[in-house]
Order: structure tokens, then sequence, then C-alpha cells
């Protein structure tokens, strides 16, 4: 036994060496997997499929770079079975294969659709480029979960078993060989195999344990990055200081633009209802405080809230970037939450079974309120009503069954027949409710002011606004079409009002 114990603590020795083997193998698997799962052929292919379900390119690539770091982490966990090594790696892969090119991207100069520099935010591009990394490594531990449990379950146990008999038939060879007499079954299960101090695996497990909660207090902050685009937030309004002619009322046009929540309590809906309210320059001056402004009411789509249009659509930016340089007069904006009962969307219309009259809501208690506790110009030639997606849909609903109301309306990536389980099984009901149809019965809705947008690559509702557009010209109804090149993106919708603010004209229309 004595000549033996050299030669086993040699054999512990290197045994002791397979974590570090191990968390070399996983780190180099990581980085391998990584060069063939982030190129254009694998993640490019990903991202056009995302695509093709209805998401813009950046949301698409952020998705697709963090389902491929999950796969990354996950080959490296089964080829060496070492959780951290595998996290590390497939973040490296991350950061290489798509943060870091993100980053250069963003740090190019933005342009609004006025051709002004969007300045960055460095900042937020710091939050936003932590928060995607956050969700990189919370992918990894995804994914290098999974590899664990898949190496545990179908790896291990054979190889285990097949290391166990390496190491009996080894000792029992040197047994023979130095004619030495120990027992194998205790020698082979030697605590030297796993040195691991009850200390390191508490510090360890504990150092785990608060990255973990770092890194879920991060993530459960990418909400908008999903929700509207990964760039979102990253450049603020442009820098403009002097007015330009074109507003006659341009020289009272100082002071700055706020924005506040307000409520309503909606009869029709037997509830209060939040809408943001964008107040323009002059409205809190000395000088305004006698002026009346027209509104514009903008709807969210779905899923969406109150807020999703300053946000995402750059409203009130683009508001005060047109005002202060003097394209459009000064208006107000009306932004309210279109969400029905938990679980339905609301489509912004009054419900088949009455319990949900959302378009009675924004035609009578939201306006009545809005022009009662708001200098506005309470006439329908100055107020309109727009929207992206469901919003374009239920702006072009109701200003059809409200011309009295709305005299314009914007509808933004929208359609013209009635969707969704709101409207019943009756046909005749949601045939009520779609403005391809109504628009039809309806003669005063003929003189409405009519702003539609569309993006080429925007299915289905491209086609949608190419059949109403068709439509309208057979009726000899004009409009103002702006179509762009992209998908269903709020970076589209954004431009779109942009350019339809501009193309309101307020006192033309009297």
């Amino acid at each position: 036994m004595n000549k033996l114990q050299p030669r086993l603590r040699k054999l512990f020795k290197r045994i002791e060496l397979l974590p570090l083997l191990r968390y070399t193998a996983s780190l180099i698997a990581a980085l391998l997997s990584g060069l063939f799962l982030f190129t254009n052929a694998t993640l490019g292919t990903m991202a056009s499929s995302i695509i093709d379900m209805g998401l813009d390119p950046l949301r698409s690539q952020l998705i697709a770079a963090l389902v491929m770091t999950a796969f990354v982490a996950l080959i490296s966990a089964l080829v060496g079975r070492r959780k951290t090594s595998a996290i590390l790696g497939a973040a490296i892969v991350f950061y290489l294969g798509y943060l870091k090119g993100f980053i250069h991207l963003e740090l190019q100069p933005v342009y609004d659709p006025g051709g002004h520099l969007e300045p960055l935010q460095a900042n937020a591009l710091f939050n936003t480029s932590l928060i995607m990394f956050a969700l990189a490594l919370l992918s990894a531990f995804i994914g290098s979960a999974v590899g664990i449990a898949t190496s545990e379950s179908v790896i291990d146990p054979p190889l285990h078993t097949f290391q166990r008999g390496f190491m009996l038939l080894w000792l029992r060879w040197e047994a023979r060989r130095q004619r030495s007499a120990f027992n194998i079954d205790e020698t082979a299960t030697h605590p030297s195999l796993f040195a691991h101090t009850n200390l390191g695996r508490s510090l360890s497990h504990w150092a785990g344990a608060i990255a973990i909660v770092l890194i879920l207090f991060l993530a459960l902050r990418s909400g908008d990055l999903f929700i509207f685009s990964p760039d979102v937030g990253l450049h603020t309004a442009p820098h403009i200081t002097a007015l330009k002619n074109g507003d006659k009322n341009a020289d009272k046009s100082i002071g700055v633009s706020s924005i506040k929540q307000d409520y309503v309590k909606s009869k029709a809906l037997g509830a209060a209802k939040p809408f943001e309210v964008y107040l323009p320059p002059s409205y809190n001056t000395l000088q305004g405080k006698t002026r009346h402004y027209p509104v514009l009411y903008l709807l969210h789509g779905s899923p969406g809230k109150d807020v999703d249009w300053l946000t995402g659509g750059k409203a009130g930016q683009s508001t005060d970037t047109l005002i202060t340089t003097g394209k459009i007069p000064e208006l107000i904006l009306v932004m309210p939450d279109g969400n029905g009962r938990p679980g339905r969307t609301s489509e912004w219309g009054n419900s088949y079974d009455q319990k949900q009259p959302i378009e009675k809501y924004i035609a009578t208690d939201l306006v009545n309120y809005v022009d009662q506790h708001y200098r506005t110009i309470p006439d329908s030639s100055h107020r309109a009503i727009g929207g992206l997606s469901m919003g374009g849909f239920g702006a072009a609903n109701i200003a059809i069954h409200h011309p009295d109301i709305f005299g314009t309306f914007i509808s933004l990536g929208g359609y013209y027949y009635a969707e969704g389980s709101v409207w019943g099984n009756d046909p005749t009901y949601r045939l009520n409710n779609s403005p391809a149809y109504t628009i039809l019965y309806t003669p005063r809705a003929k003189k409405l002011h009519i702003y539609l947008g569309a993006a080429t690559k925007d299915q289905p509702y491209y086609s949608d606004t190419l059949g109403f557009m068709k439509q309208l010209d057979q009726l000899k109804i004009p409009y103002h079409f702006d179509l762009q090149k992209g998908y269903h993106s709020w970076n589209i919708w954004a431009t779109q009002m942009y350019n339809a603010l501009g193309w309101l004209k307020w006192d033309k229309w009297d």
C-alpha cells in the first residue's frame, strides 16, 4: 500500500485538474458554437422568420440573438458540464455577435423626418446596453441549465459508470503489480476527487443568487425594447432655437410644452379612465391664456396603453419640433387608454353586448370633458382623430360614425373591416363597424379629411390600405397616402405621424 500511495496521489492530482479542463472545454465550445450560430446563415435566417411573424428588424434581431445565446450556452454546458463558463462564453458571444454592432449603429447620427439631428443620450445607450446584456445572461443561464440537466440525465450516468469502472480496473492492476492490499471502494471514493470546502461552496451559491437577482432586476426593465424597439428613448428632441415664419402666432409661442395625465369619469363605461394630454408651449404662458387650440386624439394599438404615442411614436417630440420651426400651428394632443376587459381587445368600438362602449366613451365622454377642461376649439373642423394598427381602425370607425365630431381621421397601418370577438357573431353588426362598408352609407363621412399610412412590408395591413384606397377612389373621396419602406413598427408610425402633423391644415378646413 505504501508504494501505491504516491501513484494514487498523482492520479488524484490529475483528476483535480478535470474541473479546469471542463471550464476550458466549455468556454471553447461556447466560442466555437458562437462562430456558427451568430452568422447571417443562422442568426439572419431566424431574424427573417421572426420578421415574417410581424415584427420589425430591430426587435427581430434582438430576439434572435437572445435565442442563439441560449443555444450557445446549452451546447457549452453539454460539452463541459460547467454552468459558469457556459454563461460566460455565451455572454462573450452575445457581445461580439450582437451588442457591439448595436452600439456602433446607435453611435451613428440619427435625424428626425424633418432632417433635424436627434442628439444621442449616452446614459440611455449605456442603460439599454446593460439591460440587453442582462437579458443575454438570463438567456445563457436558461440555456446552460437545460444543457446541464440534459447532460446529468442522458450523458453523465453512462460516463460516471465508465469512469468508475476504469478507476477500479486501474486500482486492481496496480494492486496486483505491487502486491498491495487495500480497500478499493474506499480509495475510489477518496475525498480528493471532489475537493471543495463548505465555505467555498457557500460563497459560490450566495454569489450566484445575488447575480441572478441583479440580472432579473435589469431584465424586468426590458419591456420597452420588445414593445417599441431596442433603440427607444436613446435620442432626444432636436435642439432648435430659432422660429421660422409660418405660424401667425409664432411670436406668442414661448414657453415649454407640457404633458400631464388626467382622468375622466365615463358615464358610458361606468368607470374612470386615464388619458395623456400634450399642451403646446404657449398654453400655460401669459400670452396664451386667451388662446384656444385644435385637438388631435391619438389611439394606441393592441397591446398598448395611453403613453405609447409619446414613448414609441415621439408624438410630443415631433409636435415640439414642428411648432418651434413654425411649420404647424400649436395644438393639443389627447392620448386615451382604450383597453377593455382583461383578455379582450376593445377595437376602440362599442362591443356587441354593449358592456364595453369604448367608442361612445371617446366620442362623447372624453371629447366633452376635454372641451370643458381645456381651451379647445370645439368644432369638427378643429378636431381630428388618428391611430396606429387597431388605433388606425378605431380612428376610421369612430370618425365615420361621428363626422359631426371629428372632421379628420388619420389611419396608420390600419385595417377597415371589423375583426375580433368584441363584435360578437352578428355579421350585420360587424359590417356596421367596418369603415370600408359604413363609408358607403354615411354621406357626411364623404367630406372627412383622410390621411392613410402604410409600409411596404407590413402585411396584411398594406393590402388592407390599398383596398380601402381603391374604394375611396371609386367614391371619389380625396385622401392623402403616406407610404414608407418598412414593417409594422414604431419607427414607421413615428415618421408618418410627423408627416401627418404637417399635413393637418386646420385654418383651410374651416
